[in-house]
């Protein structure tokens, strides 16, 4: 269920609406009854039917860690979970309790707001994987099924990819490292910095487009790896890529 106590702190705190206004639709809430509200929980152990796993990350630290042990996925420290058809969406939380604005003239204070908390998904690592990222670092090791990452503004770092990938980077860094063997990748940047070292028994075929940006591609001769089994369409606006093989 959702909470609008939590939704109006979540836009103060990333800036969406401005500290006034966040008090003044705090003060509208004051007569309606709170919502109750349940421990957050880790995402299901084990799901039948379940093909991908998405974590959105918010302000914090997310590590996502392949792990051939686990049936779908498993979260420990801030987060909700729930399932949503065949995903498992795992939403990063740094406000658990409740949680109340105090405002000290300019200054804005959240009680229970910790960007420290590290929030570690551990997931099967053929699955496929989606993740979002607003203002915060993620950490992806391990997962060889399909991956995207959506980075609107942070850092996001991908090691180890063995299937497609589909890179998008608005304001942000990103930096991955892999194979690719086959299928239909992309990389997306339009503001950012994005650096992805393909391993060199990759088998693909790089096409690349740029407006008003730079793609550097390194150590490929006449852009295809390998056999060129696969495709990587590289657009650029107004960002930075540079793709190596090594």
């Amino acid at each position: 269920m959702n909470d609008p106590r939590r939704e109006i702190l979540n836009l103060v705190a990333s800036g969406a609406i401005t500290a006034e206004e966040g008090a003044t639709r705090l003060e509208a809430l004051e007569s309606q009854p709170a919502a109750d509200e349940a421990a957050p929980k880790p995402a299901p152990a084990a799901s039948t039917g379940v093909r991908q796993v998405t974590v959105n990350c918010r302000f914090g630290n997310t590590e996502i860690v392949g792990d051939p042990t686990v049936a779908t996925a498993v979260a420990d420290g801030p987060h909700r979970a729930r399932q949503e058809g065949d995903t498992i969406v795992i939403d990063q939380s740094l406000l658990p309790g409740e949680t109340t604005f105090e405002f000290n003239r300019s200054r804005i204070s959240i009680p229970g707001f910790n960007t420290r908390d590290k929030l570690v998904v551990r997931m099967n690592p053929v699955l496929a994987m989606r993740t979002r990222v607003q203002a915060g670092n993620v950490a992806i090791r391990g997962v060889k099924g399909p991956i995207t990452c959506d980075v609107q503004a942070g850092n996001c770092v991908v090691d180890g990819f063995a299937g497609p990938v589909n890179l998008t980077v608005s304001a942000g860094n990103l930096e991955a490292s892999g194979r690719l063997d086959g299928g239909s990748s992309a990389i997306r940047c339009q503001m950012g910095e994005v650096k992805v070292n393909l391993d060199k028994t990759s088998n693909v075929r790089i096409n690349a487009h740029t407006t008003l940006g730079k793609v550097d591609i390194e150590g490929v001769r006449d852009q295809v790896v390998g056999t060129g089994a696969g495709t990587l369409d590289i657009s650029c606006t107004m960002g930075d890529v540079k793709v190596s093989v090594g």
